[in-house]
């Protein structure tokens, strides 16, 4: 079952811990989200931080162990947990625990930090160093569940939509082309009813990962679009190439051979496809693209499903 990314906004507000996203690609890593906890925790309120970099809690107190371990985290992509010595608005000074996450899009870079702050210098330094754990493990978890689709592992549709609107942004400066696959599986609402949710969920598991294993460049997406839906991006690829690769994903659904008997199409589960290829123009939106990839997909339905339907939008 997908979860409303309103809840999962909802969630991170209501964390005990101060939460705080900063963009990786720009050389201040400015802040770009926080959270109520991290204004209560530094007495600023949520407008003081964005824009800025993190630097301004350190005030002068620049010369700290903590900061140069966080410095060459940042710069190697990976995480770290350390203590700060940070100060609140009204100047007091607190020791700060903090755990900074890389956040990586679909092709590996590093778009992101996120960053879970808490006063606790006392507890680190009277913590048995036996109880010791590694404080990436929870915050890995933590931000696969804000990004990842619980049943699938592929991208849930918010995360999917964001990274399709920054390569279509690259993608209009640069006049590459780009492939919108929008797959969905033919008469399985009555799967569910012959099997249950249960039963379709372990199928719609087995199909999500065959799709996505036929978008494995670094460049491709690869999300939940709807409940029964798979949608996925590609670049470099004519209309021809992008229309064969969907029959092949098409053939990977077949031969999994899923029973499916009551069926309009086959013994066995089906999809069809909807596949759009453009240059993106410079005064248009990745969202007319959906709506001409569901238009394609519908066609496909209505000629008789368990195929392609592509165009050119150019």
């Amino acid at each position: 079952m997908s979860v409303d990314p309103h809840l999962l906004q909802s969630l991170v507000e209501a964390a005990p811990d101060g939460v705080v996203i900063c963009d990786a690609r720009a050389a201040d890593r400015p802040v770009v989200f926080v959270n109520a906890a991290m204004e209560r925790l530094t007495g600023y309120e949520a407008s003081h931080f964005l824009g800025r970099s993190l630097r301004f809690l350190q005030g002068e107190d620049h010369e700290q162990e903590g900061l140069t371990k966080i410095r060459a985290a940042m710069q190697d992509g990976v995480s770290v947990h350390t203590t700060l010595r940070n100060y609140r608005r009204d100047g007091t000074m607190f020791w700060n625990e903090v755990t900074i996450q890389p956040l990586r899009d679909a092709a590996g870079t590093v778009t992101h930090f996120a960053g879970f702050h808490r006063e606790g210098g006392d507890r680190l330094r009277l913590r048995d160093p036996a109880e010791k754990t590694d404080p990436a493990l929870s915050t890995q978890t933590m931000l696969a569940y804000l990004r990842d689709d619980k049943l699938t592992g592929l991208l849930r549709r918010t995360y999917f939509d964001e990274l399709v609107k920054r390569d279509w942004g690259l993608a209009q400066r640069e006049s590459r082309r780009l492939s919108f696959f929008i797959f969905d599986l033919d008469c399985f609402f009555t799967y569910k009813e012959t099997f249950g949710k249960n039963g379709a969920d372990q199928s719609f598991k087995r199909i999500s990962r065959v799709i996505s294993g036929c978008f494995r460049r670094a460049s491709d997406l690869c999300g939940r679009f709807d409940e029964d839906q798979i949608a996925a991006v590609t670049s470099g690829l004519d209309l021809t190439q992008a229309s064969k690769l969907a029959e092949a994903v098409l053939a990977r659904v077949r031969d999994l051979a899923i029973h499916h008997p009551r069926s309009s199409v086959s013994r066995y589960v089906t999809a069809s496809a909807g596949v759009v290829s453009l240059v993106p123009p410079h005064d248009a939106a990745p969202e007319r693209v959906y709506e001409m990839a569901l238009k394609a997909l519908r066609d496909a339905k209505e000629l008789g499903r368990n195929r392609v339907v592509s165009r050119d939008a150019d």
